[in-house]
């Protein structure tokens, strides 16, 4: 015969069962109640009135720890409703419960030191015997459930303290699951705000106008909104205006006077006042309701394509830069502070300079104040240098490669660029232009479309296939390596024709990555599927990468030079 276990003993008495019974229908009980609910208010109701009925009390109350460091009851139950009171973690029964993290049964409250007797003195109620239990979660106390006198006058035995250590750790982590519940709905909905807020905000940019539009312009976040900003436009006689700006400060308030800056400079600007003017109004407006503490850095111009003429104020922003071919690089400093701080009415001085073959940058700070991994600033100086690097390109691909070359270092702020450039000394042509999924299914539609643009510029047969073989490469690395091989993201190629070299640019979506990040493989040691790149640098006369016109993902561009004859 088995002998006998604790496994297989009886229960005492019939009374001992039930009890049992009777605890895992209230922890069932409970159970259900936390499942209905994410609400941590619902939920602690519920609770407290069930264990006060259940422990047979005259209250019961629970107590959690808040951002304060403070016991807060979140919930009450009994003839007197203390929800919402305050008490210090070192304070009371129930701060001595939360500190040591060890359930307190009390048999008479006056008689321990740390009972909080003017409690009782200020409801009414009169508190005898008190039953403490902490909350812990992944061993760290988070709260205290109390409970208070015994209905029948009695006192609370071992068997009750037992309960209601067992009531406690389910408790502790329906309150857990529910405060993770409700950060995860308050990040989705931040991030839903942030997202309608960065929408609205590239609302605001223009729509990029095709060449020979004489005006480039480029925006990208240091964080997930921009306080920078930048339009451009055309007047009924050809004149074209344009502005660039940068907000102070952070957040909401500097979000809403960014819009209200950008929307009361283009409105200015459609009257077609002198630089001077458009800022000193705009100064005026600024100042009568912007927040205090905020200013906007601005430059405001316009540029006549009948004389090649640029006019420009700057009231805060870097230094204007002019760089041509020809000649040594040019810069103006703004003579004039921010708007938005002074009152008095202001005086903003005018620039004027005719482009011939060079191009005029507007900036902000962001891109001077760039840092690398020693922490040193981009400085103005080390933008120049780049930008005599870069003069060979288009003004869409020439501002690409600046913002990417300050964002191979931090960026600490938002970076804006503006080009003013005459076009018709680029002889550019649009071969092809095409979006297409990143499915592999879809290389077939690319390598024709590619070697269409090959012929049209007359490279041979075996020029032709080069190429193919290394735009395949190029948009396989994006399938697989960019967006992992999911087949429902976008590419984007676009083919032209630059006097005599013809540019692919092609674009995705995915995180940034920069040429530095991105190398030919040793050849002496090949490995199967890493050759992609290799094939790119022996058959492409140049590749690199650079940031899209609108800061979001990768452009790769890949030149191959047409071979006159």
């Amino acid at each position: 015969m088995r002998p006998e276990t604790s496994l297989f003993k009886e229960p005492k008495n019939k009374q001992e069962s039930a009890g049992t019974l009777e605890q895992l229908s209230l922890l069932a009980d409970l159970s259900q109640d936390f499942v209905k609910s994410m609400d941590i208010d619902v939920i602690l109701k519920r609770a407290v009135v069930r264990i006060k009925n259940y422990m047979q009390s005259e209250a019961a109350s629970v107590f959690l720890l808040n951002k304060e460091n403070k016991l807060l009851c979140r919930a009450s139950s009994g003839p007197v409703d203390v929800t919402n009171m305050v008490i210090e973690t070192h304070d009371g029964i129930v701060g001595r419960t939360f500190i040591q993290g060890e359930c307190q049964m009390i048999k008479d409250a006056s008689k321990d030191a740390d009972f909080i007797c003017h409690v009782d003195e200020l409801t009414g109620f009169q508190t005898k015997s008190v039953l403490c239990t902490p909350l812990i979660w992944n061993d760290k106390t988070i709260g205290v459930i109390q409970v208070l006198n015994r209905l029948d006058d009695g006192l609370f035995m071992a068997r009750d303290r037992d309960i209601l250590r067992l009531l406690a750790p389910p408790i502790a982590l329906a309150v857990q699951n529910a405060r993770f519940t409700l950060n995860v709905v308050e990040q989705k909905r931040i991030r839903k705000e942030l997202t309608l807020a960065r929408k609205l905000q590239r609302s605001l940019l223009p729509n990029r106008i095709k060449p020979p539009f004489p005006v480039v312009g480029t925006n990208v976040s240091a964080n997930e909104v921009s306080g920078d900003f930048y339009d451009y436009f055309e007047l009924n006689d050809g004149t074209i205006g344009f502005f660039i700006g940068d907000v102070s400060g952070k957040g909401l308030d500097a979000s809403m006077l960014m819009v209200r800056a950008s929307s009361l400079l283009r409105w200015i600007g459609k009257d077609k006042l002198p630089p001077g003017q458009w800022l000193a109004k705009a100064n005026k407006e600024l100042c009568e309701k912007a927040s205090r503490g905020l200013f906007v850095c601005a430059a405001v111009g316009y540029y006549d394509p009948k004389t090649d003429t640029v006019t420009w104020s700057n009231a805060g922003l870097p230094p204007v830069i002019y760089k041509c071919p020809a000649c040594q690089i040019e810069s103006w400093r703004a003579d004039a502070p921010p708007l938005g701080i002074k009152h008095s009415a202001l005086s903003f001085e005018q620039q004027s300079l005719t482009l011939e073959q060079g191009g005029l940058y507007f900036l902000t700070d962001g891109l001077t104040d760039a840092r690398n991994d020693e922490g040193e600033r981009l400085e103005l100086d080390g933008l120049i240098e780049h930008i005599k690097t870069v003069e060979s390109d288009s003004p869409e691909v020439r501002i690409g490669k600046l913002i990417t070359f300050a964002r191979r270092h931090k960026l600490n702020d938002d970076a804006t660029m503006l080009l003013i450039e005459k076009r018709d000394h680029l002889k550019e042509k649009i071969i092809d232009n095409m979006t297409f999924q990143s499915d592999p299914g879809q290389l077939k539609e690319v390598r024709c479309r590619v070697k269409q643009a090959c012929q049209a510029v007359n490279f041979d047969e075996t020029t032709c296939q080069e190429i193919i073989l290394s735009l395949d490469e190029a948009v396989t690395n994006i399938i697989r390596h960019a967006y992992k091989n999911n087949t429902e993201e976008s590419i984007e190629l676009e083919i032209k024709k630059q006097n005599n070299t013809l540019v692919f640019y092609l674009r995705d979506f995915a995180p940034e990555v920069y040429d530095s990040q991105i190398k030919p493989r040793d050849l002496n040691n090949p490995l199967p599927g890493q050759m992609g790149i290799n094939f790119i640098d022996s058959i492409m006369d140049s590749w690199e990468f650079a940031t899209p016109k609108d800061g979001y993902g990768n452009l790769l561009i890949m030149k191959k030079e047409i071979k006159v004859l």
